[in-house]
């Protein structure tokens, strides 16, 4: 169906803590630096559905300067900061400028972005992005129903972290040809095919998402495949400290340390890093509701 240069894919399963952060730290002081050489300050963009009126960009929840997340994200510089406050946002976001930080001003539950079509919900395909704080809803469990799709080919910067999602085919997927992303502090239920997907293409020569950190998620899907889900081609990846039905690794070089899994570990090479794993057949079930 796919190609190495797709964004989103089925899974394709074939036969040092995180230094993803220094990677981070560097695109953001290099696009901070940039921005500052251009004469160009960030600016906090106030995002709120149900205003009375709209003055971009906004000052405050109460006097905002936007009704959706993607008309901030349209008015916005390199840098900015898009504010979503508490609401229910019927839409569907693409983040195509570099360095956004798109967070909640409010915990998860009160800011909630839920798909009007069958595509994901965050389309990521700038750099240096962090997506923070929401609770993100694909529209049902169709090929595109995914939450966060990190469409980038190479590194990416991303860090998706404190969100959560509930159901969809995937809940993030690292596109198969990108690295560098930092997933942390997710609770994802409800997905049909993978929690957290870290990509393999489906064409020759087949490359995968690498040089990511995975950690302190909450994974706890019964999936087709594993709730965090590694390609053939994934490799030198860590995953660390999550708690998840399951954990599949069909590709090499992956370190998979002290995680505690319902379902045992799989790893389908043999040549994958497996430290402290812990199996608990009960963890999802007290975990999460």
């Amino acid at each position: 169906m796919a190609t190495c240069t797709s964004t989103y894919r089925r899974i394709f399963l074939r036969p040092d803590r995180p230094f993803a952060a220094l990677t981070f730290t560097a695109v953001a002081t290099i696009g901070f630096l940039l921005a500052h050489a251009q004469g160009v300050e960030a600016i906090a963009r106030w995002v709120n559905d149900d205003a009375a009126n709209y003055a971009p960009p906004g000052v405050s929840c109460q006097f905002a300067g936007y009704g959706t997340i993607q008309d901030a994200i349209n008015a916005a510089n390199q840098g900015d900061v898009i504010k979503a406050c508490p609401g229910a946002y019927q839409e569907n976001v693409t983040i195509n400028t570099k360095n956004l930080t798109v967070t909640a001003t409010a915990p998860p539950a009160a800011v909630v972005v839920k798909s009007v079509v069958p595509v994901p919900v965050f389309h990521i395909t700038a750099p240096g992005v962090r997506v923070q704080g929401f609770t993100i809803a694909p529209k049902g469990v169709a090929d595109g129903d995914i939450a966060v799709n990190v469409a980038i080919q190479g590194p990416t910067g991303a860090r998706l972290l404190d969100n959560v999602i509930l159901g969809g085919r995937i809940g993030i997927n690292l596109g198969c040809t990108s690295f560098h992303s930092i997933v942390s502090n997710n609770t994802i239920t409800g997905q049909t095919e993978a929690g957290i997907n870290i990509d393999t293409c489906e064409a020759r020569p087949f490359p995968g998402s690498h040089h990511n950190s995975i950690h302190n998620n909450i994974a706890c899907s019964v999936t087709s495949t594993a709730s965090i889900a590694l390609g053939g081609s994934s490799n030198n990846n860590k995953i660390f400290d999550n708690v998840a039905t399951s954990i599949s690794a069909f590709a090499n070089g992956n370190a998979i340390e002290q995680n505690v899994t319902q379902l045992p570990i799989v790893d389908q090479t043999g040549n994958n890093t497996l430290n402290d794993n812990a199996a608990d057949p009960g963890v999802c079930s007290v975990t999460v509701p």
